[in-house]
């Protein structure tokens, strides 16, 4: 049976695909606004569906299905939610919001279900590097190390740099500063993925997405609704006038 908060989220995003173009645009260039403002537009091109943690659908491996089963390794709670999830094939997101977690936290039980063997780990490094990070398992050094982008020696020789730069200047810099200033990564690359870290450990709210007339906030989705319902009218009246769709 299709968990309703996974029916609830999809009919979300199939709302939104299925409005006309001239209303996509508008929603298109309000987000395009936000991610020009955080200054993170150019990091979009770094993602796509097979390296996007949030859209991974895991797999459970045999030890994995017996084990939310027996529960024999006496695990949190949530890990066996995680799995439960799992096993009714549902990505990274909809486990996410079935259970009311921010992705930190599903990046947690992702992370110790597949250290305990439970689940088959993803063939992208990207998805793996992601889920340590965002779960705080690494580090940010550590993160591009596990995307092949610096090495060991690399990563060793920007701690040494950042820890100079502490006990000689008495300035603290973060290390993806340092990462940016010796060319081992970008700005965009560090804007991105510290945002998302950021980002990660607010929950989803899907009453946000209750549109309430009486508010006196006018957002673009509720704009866009007031349209969509405008339309409609529109084109009753015209059945009506016509003599048509009766």
């Amino acid at each position: 049976m299709e968990s309703t908060s996974k029916t609830s989220f999809q009919s979300f995003i199939n709302k939104h695909l299925e409005l006309p173009l001239w209303l996509k645009q508008v929603l298109y260039l309000h987000l395009k606004n936000e991610f020009e403002n955080l200054s993170i537009l150019d990091s979009l091109h770094l993602f796509n569906k097979e390296n996007c943690l949030q859209l991974y659908i895991p797999k459970i491996t045999y030890i994995g299905k017996k084990e939310l089963e027996t529960k024999s390794k006496g695990l949190s709670i949530n890990v066996y939610k995680f799995l439960e999830g799992v096993s009714q094939n549902l990505n990274i997101i909809e486990i996410t919001i079935n259970n009311n977690w921010t992705l930190s936290e599903c990046s947690d039980y992702f992370m110790t279900a597949i250290n305990a063997e439970l689940l088959i780990p993803p063939e992208s490094v990207f998805i793996t590097g992601t889920a340590l990070y965002l779960s705080g398992a690494i580090r940010i050094g550590e993160y591009f190390v596990k995307l092949g982008k610096v090495n060991i020696e690399q990563l060793g020789e920007t701690l040494k740099a950042q820890k100079y730069i502490e006990e000689t200047l008495q300035d603290k810099l973060k290390l993806g500063t340092i990462l940016v200033d010796l060319g081992l990564a970008t700005k965009i690359e560090i804007d991105g993925i510290v945002l998302l870290r950021e980002e990660s450990k607010k929950k989803y709210n899907p009453n946000s997405f209750i549109l309430d007339d009486s508010s006196e906030e006018s957002g673009p989705l509720k704009r866009i609704t007031v349209l969509e319902a405008e339309n409609a009218k529109l084109k009753e009246q015209l059945r009506k006038i016509l003599g048509v769709g009766h």
